[in-house]
């Protein structure tokens, strides 16, 4: 059994893509996330993934108060000036 750590995690994270955008409650961009985990990691309010995926898949409507739209990968590589 392999034993996890947290550079092989990250890893196959990266690999993932399910991109959305965090909106605050004035509807302005907060910031733009490749996935749930990385806004986890990242952000500096304290957002849990499983929260970020319950907004996402219409669970919830916000998670702190800010909410979560998913946008398409083509959208994504246009906020972070990816060609």
């Amino acid at each position: 059994m392999t034993t996890w750590t947290d550079e092989m995690k990250e890893s196959v994270s990266k690999k993932k893509l399910y991109p959305f955008i965090v909106l605050d409650y004035k509807n302005e961009i907060i910031n733009v996330y490749r996935n749930s985990k990385q806004c986890e990691r990242e952000n500096e309010f304290g957002f849990s993934s499983m929260g970020i995926r319950n907004c996402l898949n219409k669970k919830t409507r916000t998670h702190r108060g800010f909410r979560f739209e998913k946008i398409s990968i083509e959208l994504y590589k246009e906020y972070i000036g990816e060609e």
